[in-house]
């Protein structure tokens, strides 16, 4: 039961990082909601609060971490089975911390089709080579290689520039309609069935 609490904490971590709902399933996504709803949209805010929440979950649920350095028998009496766990802490809350400016390019982002980049770097009250490095840096932290070597995105939004100017692609999502219409089929049957008794009484 640990185990699946700390599974779910990941989870929660990792949306609220990179939000992509659409991968996940339905079942998993509601009771995902129910445990940790408030905290993933606290989370998405990037304060101070946010961090400590991403700092909480972390320490819950990650795995153990192990130090690769063998021990120190010049002092025998220091304890050192901390450090490795806080060296990826710290560079966990380092990544959390960069996400900050891409909340709100993603949040610019869903809101325009098109922007031109200096209308969007007055918004982001940066300069346009600023939010050239930004953009880069948004490309870079939400795409990867699928196994087939092509170069995929997991951003829930995307975009590509074109003389200076962004043009917003947005995901389709990609749901298992084969499942989603198996569910609603049973939810339908369970419903006549209630019917059919209803009347035969």
């Amino acid at each position: 039961m640990k185990k699946n609490e700390q599974m779910y904490a990941l989870l929660a971590i990792s949306l609220s990082l990179c939000p992509q709902s659409r991968l996940v399933d339905e079942t998993v996504n509601s009771q995902l909601r129910e445990k940790y709803g408030e905290k993933m949209s606290r989370m998405q805010r990037y304060d101070d609060e946010a961090f400590a929440m991403y700092d909480e979950l972390f320490s819950y649920a990650c795995p153990k971490f192990i130090t690769p350095s063998a021990p120190s028998f010049e002092e025998p009496l220091v304890n050192y089975n901390q450090d490795a766990y806080r060296l990826q802490l710290k560079l966990f809350l380092y990544e959390a911390k960069q996400q900050q400016l891409l909340s709100g390019l993603r949040t610019f982002l869903k809101v325009y089709s098109t922007i031109s980049l200096a209308k969007l770097a007055s918004y982001m009250e940066v300069d346009e080579p600023t939010l050239r490095t930004i953009l880069m840096t948004y490309k870079h932290k939400t795409h990867a290689v699928d196994s087939a070597g092509k170069i995929i995105s997991n951003a829930d939004v995307d975009f590509y520039i074109d003389d200076d100017t962004i043009h917003v692609v947005e995901s389709k999502p990609s749901k298992q309609y084969g499942d989603c219409f198996l569910r609603q089929v049973v939810k339908l049957e369970k419903v006549i069935n209630e019917m059919d008794s209803i009347k035969l009484e």
